[in-house]
């Protein structure tokens, strides 16, 4: 008999997508799920259609929130009134493989090791151009996806443990997702999943790519680009202040004090090019994330006082020597330099 699932979508103004992320969930060849479709106080009237569209469908509850909370807070809300023993995760412009919730709930049934997983995600109206294969940790402290955007040949296709799968087609044990208390709703936005996975390695379980799992996004396509739905400031922001939250929480100070002071120094490196370059904006947001966390410290260090007194079960090294990339510092700093080149 298989295993109840709940599978969460949060949606904010998502018109353009949700109909087929719906429909493709909706479609799948897995029965025993329920969808809980959390709306952020949409003004596009998405959350409307996806009432008249599929509201009929038993299997569906809609919950609107009565502000943008973000995807933290509002995936934590839909998690609160699920009833699987598996949580699933889509993001509202994603298609799933009919085939892609059976094989993310067997991987975790037949492997107890496994904490939590994340989906092959494949940029939707491509070639199958990879978006994500999972991250590795950087020797910055910065992410590094092990796919960077290669053309799935089947170079990917085994299951591998990585640091952080992405909340865009992930699954995790609802036991073990209460347990270690969810994603930060103080982050709001970017790094969410990361701080999350990272969290289910400190409780003593493998975070893992599952690639027969196949979910395309339309995520940085012609269909949904970056410059279009992303501001800058959620992007410099965010990305500064929850990255350097996240190495605050997560990290035993043993490799804090190697970490940090380099991450730190990465982002004021590359806030001062962006300064240098004119992006004064960019430059701002950045330095306004940097200074967030310096404002926030006791606020940080209790929850990495909580992280290491309730949830650890491992020693750092013991994660990092699995999840911690292979490549130089110096090819990081290159995707910096690429990235203020790029301006976004």
């Amino acid at each position: 008999m298989n295993p109840f699932v709940s599978v969460i979508i949060v949606n904010y103004n998502g018109m353009d997508f949700v109909d087929e992320t719906l429909s493709s969930v909706l479609a799948s060849g897995y029965h025993d799920f329920e969808l809980i479709f959390v709306d952020n106080a949409s003004i596009d009237g998405s959350d409307e259609y996806v009432r008249k569209r599929f509201g009929h469908d038993h299997r569906l509850k809609i919950i609107r929130n009565n502000g943008a909370f973000g995807p933290a807070k509002a995936r934590n809300i839909g998690a609160r009134s699920a009833r699987g023993k598996y949580l699933i995760f889509f993001d509202n412009d994603t298609r799933i493989d009919k085939d892609c919730i059976q094989i993310l709930v067997h991987a975790l049934e037949n492997d107890n090791t496994i904490g939590s997983g994340q989906a092959k995600l494949l940029r939707m109206g491509t070639d199958r151009a990879y978006d994500c294969a999972g991250d590795y940790l950087g020797p910055l402290g910065f992410l590094i996806e092990r796919s960077k955007g290669a053309k799935d040949t089947g170079q990917f296709d085994y299951i591998a443990d990585i640091l952080s799968a992405k909340s865009a087609a992930s699954i995790i044990r609802r036991e073990l997702f209460e347990k270690i208390g969810g994603f930060d709703a103080d982050y709001y936005m970017y790094l969410e999943e990361t701080d999350l996975s990272w969290r289910v390695w400190l409780a003593g379980y493998r975070v893992v790519f599952l690639p027969q799992a196949v979910v395309y996004h339309a995520f940085n396509t012609s269909k949904k680009s970056l410059k279009r739905h992303y501001t800058k400031y959620w992007v410099r922001y965010y990305g500064s202040r929850n990255y350097i939250s996240t190495l605050i929480k997560n990290l035993q100070f043993k490799n804090l004090i190697v970490f940090l002071p380099l991450h730190v120094f990465s982002w004021l490196a590359m806030a001062a090019l962006f300064l240098l370059k004119g992006a004064f904006d960019d430059f701002f947001y950045i330095l306004k994330g940097i200074f967030w966390n310096a404002l926030n410290i006791d606020v940080l260090i209790a929850k990495h006082r909580y992280i290491n007194e309730n949830i650890r079960k491992l020693d750092d090294n013991m994660i990092l020597d699995r999840i911690k990339s292979k490549d130089a510092a110096g090819d990081y700093l290159r995707k910096i330099y690429l990235y203020i080149k790029a301006g976004l």
